[in-house]
């Protein structure tokens, strides 16, 4: 029985049709409609998913029993947080600018008052209160929400508009490692990392990409390109708020332009990233900050290119090529 479960567990994870159930999304540049549709059947079922297989964990060694527990954990935590034709999801591969993208949203959707605790008090990440096992935070609409999920997580009918952030895989490459060196516990060398880049499941940015680019359920996904907000922010700025019916006028546009700059997100780096008081008793917890002050590290374009090796330049290309070269969006990230 225990491996049923893990085999069942292991195919359906992501495969399974487990999130809500609600009908149709909102159409881009439509006005939305704020109410938070939570589908009562599910919720009850991933209640009961959630306490089996916190029974089954029990019986289960090692890291298999954490992952399995988590997995139910956090559908019931999505299940329970609902969705609404209003909520924009900021979504990524981590490192891609995330956090930059949530605090431009929150700039043009809000009065833009930096004073809050911390981000996620204003943009929540359910997967991380999940995580901390706390309740992610209630906050006004249109909700503004962060998700590293892969695209599967998602179906067709999905409500809420989707901002999927690209980045040039090689500085996503590096900042990654810096990251998973002084956030993530990770004690391996940058060719260890490299080779988790390109081929592991994790930390693949590859395959990570390609659905979202495919989008195959036709979720309403506007593609914003951390290079053209180094060019031209306002014009950026104003074509993903033109996709998610916000009106922008140039009090908020220059408010906006301030408080996301590079060195104004640094003043407030100790409100946006993770924090070991977060998890103090979770003893699962995929986070360790080392050395605070280094969330917002450098936020440049083509640090990648000048720190890979020419060999690791040709293995980015070719695993490029192999998985992401019909989409031109992405073509020159090649």
């Amino acid at each position: 029985m225990v491996f049923w479960y893990l085999d069942h567990y292991r195919t359906n994870t992501l495969s399974e049709g487990h999130l809500l159930e609600a009908k149709g999304s909102h159409p881009a540049n439509s006005p939305p409609d704020d109410t938070i549709i939570r589908n009562a059947s599910n919720i009850a079922r991933q209640r009961l998913l959630h306490a089996a297989t916190r029974l089954l964990a029990r019986a289960l060694p090692g890291n298999p029993r954490n992952d399995l527990e988590f997995e139910y954990r956090y559908r019931r935590y999505v299940a329970e947080f609902g969705e609404a034709d209003s909520d924009i999801l900021v979504s990524t591969f981590s490192k891609s600018g995330t956090t930059w993208g949530q605090i431009i949203l929150y700039q043009l959707t809000t009065a833009g008052d930096m004073n809050f605790d911390h981000l996620f008090d204003v943009s929540p990440w359910v997967w991380y209160a999940a995580m901390r096992q706390v309740q992610p935070a209630v906050t006004p609409s249109p909700r503004i929400l962060k998700s590293h999920d892969d695209y599967r997580r998602f179906r067709k009918g999905r409500r809420g508009r989707f901002i999927f952030v690209l980045r040039d895989g090689r500085d996503v490459c590096v900042s990654l490692y810096h990251h998973r060196r002084n956030f993530k516990r990770f004690e391996g060398t940058f060719e260890q990392h490299f080779d988790n880049f390109l081929h592991d499941a994790e930390y693949n940015w590859f395959d990570h990409l390609r659905p979202w680019l495919e989008n195959a359920y036709g979720l309403p996904i506007h593609y914003l390109r951390f290079e053209d907000l180094k060019r031209n922010f306002d014009q950026t700025v104003r074509d993903m708020a033109d996709f998610c019916g916000i009106d922008v006028n140039e009090t908020t546009m220059a408010r906006t332009r301030e408080q996301c700059r590079f060195e104004a997100m640094q003043a407030h780096e100790s409100q946006l990233g993770p924090r070991n008081a977060h998890f103090e008793g979770v003893s699962d917890s995929p986070y360790f900050v080392k050395q605070s002050g280094r969330f917002i590290r450098r936020g440049e374009v083509g640090e990648g290119l000048a720190t890979l090796s020419e060999s690791q330049l040709a293995a980015y290309r070719e695993r490029f090529d192999r998985t992401l070269g019909e989409f031109e969006r992405v073509g020159d990230y090649r």
